[in-house]
């Protein structure tokens, strides 16, 4: 935990700040903004004449779990949190059986250690030289003081056992994070006789019997080249009877307590007789099984931290301690520590509170059942808050966290932000509902990991629930495969505004690249009639301008979706006509192109496109368009042909030029959305439209609309006499 007890410093790019000093405003209790001015030496913001730009620095912590070590982390604890979710709501299968939380829990467990094995491979095969090898370092550090506080947890609060004697668990727990002595022991058995030659072999021995392992200590003094000798005999048989608390033995307390002093006080006269005179370390492996406090002390003052042999101890003093009573045996235990280290004269004062780490205050208050407390300390891992956003969750679930109230008075202007106020628990729901929304909110701005965050704002408040879709739609994306996945998990959590959004902005990416079939396929996804319109208007621009209509393969196979926009339904059909003019089929194309200027879908600006294509069909000698579709393009000449030429000539007279942009005509009314901006995407192409209308276009089109209705006249009269 030294990054949270050094402090780093961390370097602002503000310009402006250097110059007039900083300020900075919580966001969220994981990141806050700085900007210059709101101090002492200027106070007032700068105004547009001083010429100044203020910046505004978001600083926040960073995502530990970027580093593809510890990357499956998130989604392993996820699978694990979102199957406690379905059981505890009766989501799934079974979930009117009892939860096991201890398994839960466990399984929370084998991720950390998991993800520890891993980083400890890593950091094996790391060069001394490479800057990652301290980050890895950190890390292990980080995740072991988590794990060792998680397994502290499981068996003293989260398992419904935990009311019977604790010290087998805590000796167990103790050997779990300190393996080092019975690693020693088995290669010392491993390797033969004559053990006792060697260095290490005594201080294994006395490590074991700290740790409880008596039935291991036992071995390795059998193997002594003196264990024939009547002392090492009689340590045999009276570590061989040390008699051990069980609450499965069928044993009273008042009982097992009596055998305990009885067996103390057999081996305290055996040692005052000087039965083991003649070996001194067996003289203190006794002193140390018999609870002779002298003798723990001096073991005391070598320990690394302040409960490494505080199990043991209670094992050789009280091994029938309960959890009540843990508090005050680790409170006593604690002072006597501290003196000692100060009665050394290697520290006081401030020096020992450093002494006193983290984790040894967070392992005190899991032992003094101080759970508001543990619950504010285990927000301050710079883990992203992934421990305790799972373990708040898993003691809500358990039930165990309605205690919290009667711990603390009820002061707290923000119970749900123990962290950052210190005050304590109010409710503990509103403690899981606040995490697990930090934490989705946390996971949902990473590109990585906003699926997960989802699952964690689905159980979250109902504030959280409102926060999917606005965060959902922030996620970034850069591929079309990532906008897939983003589109798909919006329709399934119906969100068909963030569907149709990311749909736009793929559309105007692709527009902007040139990519149009692909453009067109997004906006028909974003189902929107406007947006699908507007890209629509681009195709028909672009045929206006250059005589090609962009991606006609596609065009031909948009089945129903062409009803999705009117303007889709013009493109398809004027499609069918060019295809029907090519194919030389005249007549079915004679009547597509009257239907089509009949059907009231046509943007204005394309008449003169329409009315050129009408010219040639006009001209047949045997007339393919007969005198009422005649005179019905007649009618459209003269009420939206002649118009846009008068409208062209007003705009020279008056000086302002011919554009083809400018001289559009408002062609939303067909789609039932006035004034809406078709110039809202891109491309922008280089228009001719209006200049396509010309007199001699509208003469041409009289001309010829003048003969086909003669001969149609005649032929339809003749045929009819």
């Amino acid at each position: 935990m030294s990054s949270k007890e050094h402090g780093s410093d961390i370097k602002v790019p503000n310009t402006l700040g250097q110059q007039q000093g900083l300020n900075i405003a919580w966001i969220t209790d994981q990141q806050f903004a700085a900007y210059a001015f709101g101090n002492a030496k200027r106070n007032r913001p700068p105004t547009q004449g001083d010429g100044l730009s203020v910046d505004i620095n978001l600083v926040g912590a960073d995502l530990i779990f970027d580093d593809a070590t510890i990357r499956p982390m998130i989604t392993e604890a996820c699978r694990v949190f979102y199957g406690l979710q379905r059981l505890r709501y009766g989501l799934a299968e079974g979930s009117n059986k009892p939860i096991d939380y201890v398994k839960i829990s466990q399984k929370y467990r084998s991720i950390l250690r998991k993800s520890l094995e891993k980083m400890n491979l890593r950091v094996q095969e790391l060069p001394e030289n490479d800057p990652a090898l301290e980050a890895y370092r950190n890390l292990i550090s980080l995740f072991y003081s988590i794990e060792c506080t998680w397994h502290l947890l499981e068996f003293l609060v989260i398992d419904s056992n935990s009311s019977g004697a604790i010290v087998s668990s805590l000796l167990e727990w103790i050997r779990f994070h300190f393996p080092e002595p019975e690693r020693a022991a088995t290669e010392m058995l491993q390797s033969g006789r004559e053990l006792d030659k060697q260095d290490s072999y005594w201080p294994v021995v006395k490590g074991l019997v700290l740790q409880g392992q008596t039935t291991i200590a036992r071995a390795l003094l059998r193997v002594h080249t003196s264990s024939e000798t009547h002392c090492f005999q009689v340590a045999e048989q009276l570590l061989q009877s040390i008699p051990i608390y069980s609450v499965y033995s069928g044993l009273s307390v008042h009982r097992y307590k009596t055998q305990w002093q009885c067996w103390c006080d057999n081996v305290r006269t055996l040692v005052a007789a000087g039965s083991f005179g003649a070996e001194p370390k067996l003289e203190e492996l006794l002193r140390l099984v018999s609870g002779d406090r002298k003798a723990w002390m001096e073991q005391l003052r070598l320990s690394n931290c302040w409960y490494e042999y505080f199990p043991g101890y209670l094992l050789y003093t009280d091994s029938s301690c309960k959890y009540y009573q843990l508090g005050q045996y680790a409170n006593d235990w604690i002072a006597q520590y501290l003196a000692d280290w100060r009665a050394d004269g290697t520290g006081g004062g401030a020096s020992s509170e450093r002494q006193f780490k983290f984790l040894d205050k967070l392992v005190l208050s899991v032992m003094e059942n101080n759970l508001v407390n543990v619950l504010q300390q285990i927000q301050l891992f710079p883990d992203n808050r992934w421990f305790a956003v799972h373990m708040v969750d898993l003691l809500y679930h358990a039930g165990l966290l309605e205690m919290g109230a009667a711990d603390e008075p009820d002061d707290s202007t923000s119970p749900s932000k123990l962290s950052r106020t210190g005050a304590g628990v109010s409710d503990g729901k509103l403690v899981r509902e606040s995490l697990l929304f930090d934490y989705g909110c946390l996971l949902m701005s990473h590109s990585s990991f906003w699926q997960i965050g989802m699952d964690y704002l689905e159980f979250s408040s109902t504030e959280g629930l409102g926060a999917r879709e606005s965060l959902l739609a922030r996620v970034p994306f850069q591929t079309d495969r990532q906008a897939d996945r983003i589109i798909a998990v919006a329709r399934q959590n119906n969100y068909p505004e963030v569907a149709s959004e990311v749909c736009k902005v793929m559309t105007k990416r692709n527009l902007a690249q040139k990519n149009y079939g692909s453009a067109l396929d997004w906006a028909i996804s974003s189902r929107d009639s406007a947006y699908v319109r507007d890209v629509a208007n681009i195709f028909l621009e672009h045929y206006c301008n250059h005589g090609v209509l962009l991606c006609e393969k596609q065009i031909a196979h948009l089945g129903s979706k062409v009803f999705i926009s009117p303007r889709l339904v013009f493109l398809r059909t004027y499609y069918d006509f060019r295809k029907s003019y090519r194919e030389q089929a005249y007549t079915k194309a004679a009547e597509l192109l009257v239907r089509l200027m009949d059907s009231k879908i046509v943007p204005s600006y394309f008449w003169p496109c329409l009315m050129t294509d009408a010219i040639p069909l006009l001209e047949f000698k045997e007339p393919i368009i007969p005198s009422k579709e005649t005179y019905t393009i007649l009618e459209h000449l003269q009420l939206d042909l002649v118009p846009m030429l008068r409208h062209r000539q007003q705009k020279k007279l008056n000086g302002s030029g011919g554009g083809g942009q400018d001289s559009k005509m408002d062609t939303e009314q067909t789609d039932g959305k006035e004034g809406h901006d078709q110039t809202a995407l891109i491309p922008k192409f280089a228009s001719n439209l209006l200049n396509n209308c010309t007199e001699d276009l509208i003469k041409m089109l009289r001309l010829a609309c003048a003969r086909n209705l003669a001969r149609a006249i005649i032929i339809e009269n003749t045929a009819s006499g």
